[in-house]
């Protein structure tokens, strides 16, 4: 089914039949992605692999028509996309020690990290939302020929987040180099109910967002808990999960129209 948007247009999707995600001769054995999977404390059995392995080469398979992601090697698509998706998880949800029912990916761009995260995690309720036309119908049908139940919504952060039906929904909302904490705060916690967290996956020079992000987080009832560094097999560098719990409701002026959190964020 297409992705949820008040815009859809049908004849702006995809016009080309989703390819065989099956094809590809660059095939990586089972043990290696589950190796590196369980080096950042995830488990993977082989169908979820093989549910991987699909993933990776539907995405191969159209960016070579559509620019989805600038990564397009499929062992860098593993790596990069597809095990950093799945960092959250394994570190235990980053603090709270159980999982959540049900998650937001605020920007999820091609797919990620929701579409790794619903295929190892299959019941947790998996939302992403996307501006772009062309890559949340690829989620969609991503989504559909992996056999998942991941929803799809198209839209903007700043409008979506002011619809009831989303509106402090979600347990967890993940975000990926979406934006700089200031604006991302606002993208994001408006969606996170209280008692739940919004995890910001960045790169390892965090301390300058982190304060210039705080006003923003304490405006929209986040508390920023301390920063959880991580390494992703292979990549040089240290990265970290920011985590931020939802302490109060935001406040019902917030997120303001689209693009004023990034022209004028709150500092």
């Amino acid at each position: 089914m297409p992705a949820e948007s008040t815009e859809w247009s049908d004849i702006d999707g995809f016009d080309v039949a989703p390819p065989d995600a099956s094809s590809g001769s660059d095939s990586v054995p089972e043990e290696s992605l589950a190796d590196i999977a369980a080096q950042i404390g995830v488990t993977l059995t082989a169908s979820q692999v093989e549910r991987l392995d699909q993933l990776v080469y539907l995405l191969v398979e159209w960016n070579a028509r559509f620019n989805l992601t600038a990564i397009r090697d499929p062992r860098e698509i593993r790596l990069k996309h597809i095990v950093d998706s799945l960092v959250p998880c394994g570190h235990n949800w980053a603090t709270t020690g159980r999982a959540p029912a049900t998650i937001l990916d605020v920007g999820t761009g091609a797919g990620f990290p929701a579409l790794p995260l619903a295929i190892v995690q299959p019941e947790i309720a998996v939302t992403a939302l996307e501006s772009s036309r062309k890559k949340a119908e690829f989620v969609s049908l991503a989504s559909a020929q992996l056999g998942l139940n991941t929803r799809v919504v198209r839209g903007r952060a700043e409008t979506e987040g002011q619809r009831p039906v989303l509106r402090e929904r979600f347990d967890l909302v993940l975000a990926r180099s979406v934006a700089y904490l200031p604006a991302l705060a606002e993208y994001c916690l408006p969606f996170t109910r209280v008692g739940g967290h919004f995890i910001a996956m960045k790169s390892e020079r965090v301390d300058e967002e982190i304060a210039a992000g705080l006003a923003a987080v304490e405006a929209m009832g986040g508390l920023l808990r301390e920063p959880i560094p991580y390494e992703l097999p292979g990549v040089p560098g240290t990265r970290q999960l920011l985590v931020i719990e939802k302490v109060a409701h935001t406040p019902a002026q917030y997120p303001r129209e689209p693009g004023v959190p990034k022209r004028k964020p709150i500092l």
